[in-house]
C-alpha cells in the first residue's frame, strides 16, 4: 500500500468517533514480526526532505564536535512535521539563493527512507529523523510530570494510551475498516494532539472507557525494535500495530498531492 493510501486510511480512521477500546497488556518479546514486516508498517508513516528540482536531496555538513577531528561526512534530514521541513527550506533559500531557487520538499513513507539509509550505509552521508517540535513539547510535558529525567526523552516520541483499573490496564485499541472487514488495531500517534481528540471525542459516547485513559510517551524505535522478532513467528497482538500520521502532515500532502508518489531521493553522487 502507498504512503498516500496509507494515510488517507489512518487519519480518517482516526476521526472517527466511538470505535474504541481496551485490550490486555502483553510481553511484546514473546514473539513478534519479522523486520521486513514491521518496515512495512513504516509505509504509514510520511517524512519530508529538502531536494533539488530533479529530486536528489540536499545535503549539508556535519557540524563539528569539540575536540572530534572533523570529517567530510553529510547530513541529510528527514522531518517527521512539515513545518520543520518547510523552515528548512527558508533556511536554504536564504543562505544560498541560487540552491534554494530550486529547492523543494517531497514526500516520502519512513519505509522508503530506511531503503535509502539502507542503500547508502557504505558512504560517508549521516542520517538524523527530526520529530516535530509539538511531538517533543507533548512528549516532555507527558514525561517530566513522571519525573523523567529531560536527557531519557524519545528523540522520535510516539504516544498511545492505556486504561482500564491499576492492576488490570490495557492499551487502547481502534477498530477501523480493512478491506471491508472490521478490524481492531493498537494505534501509535505521531502527534499527541490528534489521540487526545480522538479520546474527546469517543468519550461523549464511551466515558467509561475514556475516564480512566491516560496518553503515554514510547520511541518510535523501540516499539519498532520490539516488534521484530528473532524467530520469524508471529504474534497476532504485535501485529495490530499502527502508526497514525499527524494530521498536519496528513492535510500537507493532500493539500500538495500533485507531486509524484515516488520521487528519486537517493543522495547525489559526487
Amino acid at each position: 500500500m502507498s504512503v498516500f493510501k496509507s494515510l488517507v486510511s489512518l487519519a480518517a480512521t482516526a476521526g472517527v468517533a466511538g470505535a474504541i477500546a481496551v485490550s490486555p497488556i502483553f510481553t511484546l518479546k514473546a514473539e513478534a514480526l519479522t523486520e521486513a514486516q514491521v518496515l512495512e508498517r513504516l509505509g504509514s508513516i510520511p517524512v519530508f526532505t529538502i531536494t533539488d528540482d530533479k529530486g536528489s536531496p540536499l545535503l549539508g555538513a556535519v557540524p563539528t564536535q569539540p575536540n572530534v577531528k572533523p570529517d567530510d561526512s553529510q547530513l541529510l534530514f528527514f522531518f517527521l512535521g512539515p513545518d520543520e521541513a518547510q523552515m528548512m527550506l527558508s533556511q536554504v533559500q536564504k543562505s544560498n539563493p541560487e540552491v534554494g531557487k530550486k529547492a523543494q520538499i517531497i514526500v516520502r513513507s519512513m519505509n522508503d527512507a530506511y531503503t535509502v539509509i539502507r542503500q547508502n550505509k557504505d558512504k560517508k552521508v549521516v542520517f538524523q529523523f527530526i520529530p516535530s517540535k509539538a511531538s517533543i513539547d507533548s512528549a516532555r510535558t507527558i514525561l517530566t510530570a513522571q519525573g523523567v529525567a529531560a536527557d531519557k526523552i524519545p528523540n522520535v516520541p510516539v504516544f498511545f494510551a492505556i486504561g482500564g483499573q491499576a492492576n488490570n490496564q490495557g492499551l487502547l485499541t481502534m477498530s477501523i475498516d480493512q478491506n471491508g472487514k472490521k478490524e481492531q488495531v493498537v494505534p501509535f500517534f505521531l502527534d499527541q494532539t490528534d489521540l487526545q481528540n480522538l479520546l474527546d471525542r469517543a468519550g461523549k459516547d464511551q466515558p467509561d472507557v475514556t475516564k480512566t485513559t491516560k496518553i503515554q510517551v514510547a520511541s518510535l524505535f523501540q516499539v519498532l525494535d520490539s516488534m521484530i522478532s528473532k524467530d520469524n513467528k508471529p504474534n497476532p497482538e504485535v501485529e495490530r500495530f499502527q502508526f497514525v500520521p499527524s494530521r498536519t502532515s496528513f492535510e500537507y500532502i493532500i493539500k500538495n498531492s500533485k507531486q509524484p508518489a515516488t520521487p528519486q531521493v537517493a543522495p547525489a553522487k559526487k
